[in-house]
């Protein structure tokens, strides 16, 4: 059998290491806690190998901020992602709201001025622009079975709208009061100076108000109730321009309508003012006929 042989022979044991280390580690615990000059030395060595230590510290230091910055990272990303589609979907529910909200500020305004209009006012929804598409006519949810009838004025929250011009026992047809062939007996608010105002197909138009009476950028014109078929009091337009040096002896008015002819949702039909029956002027009666027969 052969046999191994080992050229390098160990000068010192694994034992003896072992012993050597440890008498020289006690012989340095000694040393540094009874002669200050180790401590000294130990200091500017410590001093001397701080640049050393933060070199060597950096890699650790890199890579732990880096795994920070990343997770940060990815927390705010997902943090924006949740709250853009949050935001998204409050913008969606606030515009599926805003009609509703919108419809219930006029149905409370409405229903606060019915009782104030007249006792038998009716409330009705308006549900397209009529059987022909124009622009100066509303078709409406309530008929002649609600007791409405044709040339009954038309109301929203803000003023008047028009006047129905066709009924149906459960619709309405309303023609809008900037209708061409419109004209509505009104007032100055402020003054009480009485006038007409016109349809003028986009908007409303006064005619003949003569400069000789005052009217200025502001004036709210109301209906005068002169007639049988509008209340008094309805808010008809706002004067936004009145120019009085317009050559002729009439204003050159702009007029804003107060209702909201295109975007209301709902309506109030006002009952016509009742008609006073004309009496006939009281005739002397004739003598009986016993007396001039006795004459």
């Amino acid at each position: 059998m052969s046999q191994e042989i080992n050229f390098v022979s160990p000068i010192i044991s694994s034992a003896g290491k072992l012993v050597l280390l440890g008498i020289a580690s006690m012989a340095l615990m000694v040393l540094d806690n009874r002669y200050a000059a180790l401590q000294q030395a130990k200091s500017y060595v410590a001093t001397g190998l701080y640049p050393l230590q933060w070199v060597a510290r950096q890699p650790a230091e890199w890579a732990s901020g880096s795994m920070v910055f990343m997770r940060d990272k990815r927390q705010l990303l997902a943090e924006n992602t949740r709250l853009k589609e949050e935001n998204a979907r409050l913008n969606m529910q606030l515009q599926l709201q805003a009609p509703a909200a919108r419809e219930l500020s006029e149905l409370k305004t409405l229903n606060h001025l019915q009782p104030l209009l007249a006792p038998k006012t009716v409330l009705a929804e308006i549900v397209s622009n009529g059987r022909i598409p124009r622009a100066d006519r509303l078709l409406i949810t309530k008929g002649s079975s609600s007791g409405i009838q044709v040339g009954d004025p038309v109301s929203d929250e803000k003023g008047l709208i028009g006047q129905v011009t066709g009924v149906q026992p459960a619709t309405a047809e309303v023609t809008l009061i900037n209708n061409r062939q419109s004209v509505i007996p009104a007032m100055v608010a402020e003054s009480g100076v009485r006038t007409l105002v016109y349809g003028r197909g986009e908007t409303l138009d006064l005619r003949y108000f003569p400069v000789s009476a005052e009217l200025k950028e502001g004036d709210l014109l109301v209906t005068s109730g002169i007639d049988s078929i509008y209340p008094a009091g309805i808010p008809i337009a706002k004067v936004t321009h009145a120019d009085r040096n317009s050559g002729t002896p009439y204003y050159r008015t702009v007029l804003t309508p107060a209702a909201n002819l295109s975007s209301s949702s709902y309506v109030l039909v006002i009952p016509q003012k009742p008609q006073s029956p004309a009496r006939l002027p009281e005739t002397a009666s004739e003598p009986p006929i016993e007396q001039e027969a006795q004459e």
